[in-house]
């Protein structure tokens, strides 16, 4: 995964704050991924969300997904419901405009070839 915060002179360049009611916390780019995973992943016909690319300034950011996808669904529509779905939850959830969100599939997966429709993850050692 690669977040790429704005650039800039300002150490905390990349850094915002959310507001949720009368919090406010610090937003940085890997906020905004996880975000976009968990909203991105709950639409059908996803099976795997990657994010590539984050770009963040004081009031907006911009999104890069890559998706698999599973036969059978329309990938424009899940292009299109992914881009809405996560514009969505990322400005009710940061307070954030979006500016854009680009969608590219890099794999269609066939059930009864690709696999049984579950993904294995590897434990993480700690």
């Amino acid at each position: 995964m690669t977040t790429r915060p704005s650039t800039g002179t300002n150490p905390d360049a990349g850094l915002t704050t959310a507001t949720t009611g009368a919090q406010r916390r610090p937003v940085d780019a890997a906020d905004v991924a996880r975000i976009a995973v968990r909203a991105a992943s709950l639409v059908p016909g996803v099976s795997v969300v990657r994010p590539a690319a984050v770009r963040l300034d004081d009031r907006s950011v911009g999104l890069d997904l890559h998706l698999i996808t599973w036969y059978g669904h329309s990938v424009p529509t899940i292009a299109e419901t992914v881009r809405a779905v996560v514009a969505e939850r990322v400005t009710a959830q940061t307070g954030l405009r979006v500016a854009g969100v680009t969608v590219t599939v890099d794999d269609l997966l066939v059930p009864g070839v690709d696999g049984s429709g579950v993904l294995a993850v590897a434990p993480e050692d700690d």
